[in-house]
């Protein structure tokens, strides 16, 4: 599987290479896709809002941090994935210590929580950790309810997403 994505990134990347303006302030939009060549912004079902989760249309603006650890904050408050705090995604092997991403006032993110775009890619979507540039949400949001959004982990004992879960893409919409 993580082949099959190296050998994607490399077939996008050799056909043509467009800068990636990831800094300042943006929105994250979620985009229905696991493939880098035909995800657009159109393919979007919604946002995080300003304490990360997934929502239907309340988008939040997040500001990048400038300087190390180049994190991201809304107006809540710095936002992470390594937040114990947050349901795990237990549905997935591997999941334990997966928590949902979130923003809160009092937690200080690190260099882990930062998040990074490819290099020639059509789009600037978000990566984070070592290539991971898909996330996994159970549930698509209502009007006025929210999701969790987790990194998408694997392995061995599970190779794709979990059952009943969708594979997405974070995209970023600078605002300034």
């Amino acid at each position: 599987m993580k082949f099959t994505i190296y050998t994607t990134l490399c077939a996008i990347l050799a056909t043509a290479v467009v800068a990636q303006d990831f800094s300042g302030s943006g929105q994250i939009y979620i985009v229905n896709s696991t493939d880098f060549s035909t995800a657009t912004p159109d393919l979007s079902i919604g946002c995080l809002d300003a304490r990360g989760s997934f929502s239907e249309s309340n988008c939040a603006t997040f500001t990048k941090l400038g300087v190390y650890p180049n994190t991201l904050s809304t107006s809540v408050g710095n936002c992470s994935f390594t937040d114990s705090t947050q349901p795990a995604n237990t549905d997935n092997a591997y999941g334990a210590h997966s928590y949902a991403y979130h923003c809160r006032p009092s937690f200080a993110a690190s260099v882990t929580d930062s998040f990074y775009t490819i290099k020639g890619l059509k789009y600037p979507f978000l990566c984070h950790g070592d290539i991971n540039c898909f996330y996994d949400i159970k549930n698509l949001p209502t009007r006025n309810v929210t999701m969790p959004a987790w990194e998408y982990v694997w392995g061995s004992q599970q190779t794709s997403i979990p059952a009943g879960h969708t594979q997405v893409m974070f995209l970023w919409q600078k605002t300034a």
